[in-house]
C-alpha cells in the first residue's frame, strides 16, 4: 500500500525533468523503475496469462500517480516506467486508461522498453489487436469507440503491413454484428495487407449478410 506522502511525492517528481541539477527527480524515477522490476519478478512467478492479468490489475493504480504526474505537466522525458504501465493497461483491457498515454508517447516519440524489440506504434497496434481478438473470442465486450479511436492514432504511422492488418481485422469482427458494412471494409482491408490475415471465410459471411440487407 502506497501511502498518501508517496503519492503526493510521486506525482511531483514525474513533473520534473531529471537531469544533473535535479538529483531528486533521478532518484525518484529509479524508485519507479525499481519498483517496477520488483513487481516484474511478482508477475514471472505465474504461468498463466489469466493470473497475470489479475495481478497487473491491482498493480496499476500503484503507478497512477506518477503516470498523471507525467501527464499532467506534458513531460517529455523518455520514461520506462510510464511505457511499460501503457502496455499493461492494453493487456488489461483498460483502453480508455491506456489512451491518453499511447497519444503522449507517440507525440514525444518515446521508445519502447528493449525486450519488446518494436517501435511503439507497432507495439500499441499489435497489443491493441491481440488484446481485442481474445476479448472477441471469449465473447466479452469489446469497447469499439475507444478501439477506433487508436485505429486513428496510429493511422499515418509506420509499421509492418500485417501488424496494421490484424488491427483492421480486430475491428472487423467487433463490428460485423452490429454494423456489417463498416466490418466488411474492415475486413476487406485486412486482406489487402495481409493475404494471410485469417479473414476470408468472414468476408465471404459478412458480403451474403450485407447483399441481404440490400436486396
Amino acid at each position: 500500500m502506497i501511502s498518501p506522502a508517496q503519492k503526493f511525492l510521486q506525482k511531483h517528481y514525474a513533473q520534473k525533468e531529471r537531469n544533473a541539477g535535479n538529483l531528486q527527480a533521478i532518484n525518484a524515477y529509479e524508485m519507479m523503475l525499481a519498483k517496477l522490476n520488483n513487481d516484474r519478478i511478482r508477475l514471472k512467478k505465474f504461468q498463466s496469462t489469466e493470473a497475470k492479468i489479475e495481478l497487473k490489475k491491482q498493480l496499476i493504480p500503484e503507478y497512477m500517480d506518477w503516470i498523471n504526474g507525467v501527464l499532467e505537466s506534458g513531460n517529455a522525458q523518455q520514461d520506462d516506467v510510464f511505457m511499460r504501465l501503457m502496455v499493461w493497461m492494453i493487456d488489461t483491457k483498460q483502453f480508455e486508461l491506456a489512451y491518453p498515454l499511447a497519444k503522449h508517447a507517440l507525440k514525444n516519440n518515446w521508445v519502447t522498453p528493449d525486450e519488446y524489440q518494436r517501435q511503439t506504434a507497432t507495439l500499441i497496434t499489435e497489443e491493441l489487436a491481440n488484446t481485442t481478438l481474445a476479448q472477441i473470442s471469449n465473447k466479452q465486450t469489446v469497447d469499439t469507440d475507444m478501439l477506433l479511436k487508436f485505429a486513428e492514432l496510429v493511422a499515418n504511422k509506420d509499421m509492418f503491413d500485417q501488424v496494421r492488418a490484424k488491427l483492421n481485422k480486430a475491428i472487423g469482427y467487433a463490428l460485423k454484428d452490429t454494423q456489417p458494412d463498416q466490418a466488411l471494409g474492415y475486413l476487406k482491408r485486412a486482406l489487402e495487407l495481409d493475404e494471410s490475415s485469417g479473414v476470408k471465410t468472414a468476408i465471404k459471411e459478412l458480403e451474403k449478410v450485407v447483399n441481404k440487407t440490400d436486396s
